[in-house]
């Protein structure tokens, strides 16, 4: 059986990542850009490649975002705006926190069908929820994601927990 690599520094890493996602849901985003305000993971890349394949880490940090929309419902004034964690699957570099003015545009966000970028609709399997302990009022989409250019291609899942 092959032994996994030692991640340095995770108990830092993911303290600091509470402590970056805790900023960043502080206050309700007031300035929305074509509908929806966004915050990237706050982590770095190397970090995040080197636990992808740690599934008890990469549950650690799923776990802080989604702690942080909570904070962001618990936050919001108006029934409309819609929290969303974006997770992107395996390496959660893409991943990020998302707040939408109204369900019709994050129906439009979710709808992904062009040449280089294609969404594709999943079953949301019980094993996912499983993973992770989500709170009751949490809506799950996942998606297959393409991604097609002339010298890139990847391929992997969306998962969207909407609140």
């Amino acid at each position: 059986m092959k032994r996994r690599a030692k991640v340095r520094g995770v108990r830092r890493r993911l303290k600091r990542l509470r402590m970056d996602v805790d900023e960043q849901t502080y206050s309700f985003p007031t300035t929305f850009h074509d509908g929806y305000w966004h915050n990237k993971i706050p982590i770095d890349q190397p970090f995040l490649l080197s636990i992808k394949k740690n599934s008890r880490i990469q549950h650690a940090v799923i776990e802080a975002m989604v702690e942080g929309s909570s904070r962001l419902v618990r936050l919001r004034e108006e029934e409309r705006f819609r929290v969303v964690v974006l997770i992107d699957l395996p390496s959660l570099w893409q991943s990020e926190l998302l707040v939408f003015e109204s369900d019709a545009r994050l129906k439009a966000f979710m709808e992904r069908d062009t040449s280089e970028q294609t969404w594709t609709r999943l079953p949301v399997g019980s094993v996912c929820l499983q993973r992770f302990m989500l709170p009751a009022n949490v809506e799950v989409y996942c998606f297959h994601e393409l991604i097609q250019d002339e010298d890139y291609t990847h391929s992997g899942e969306v998962w969207l927990l909407v609140q």
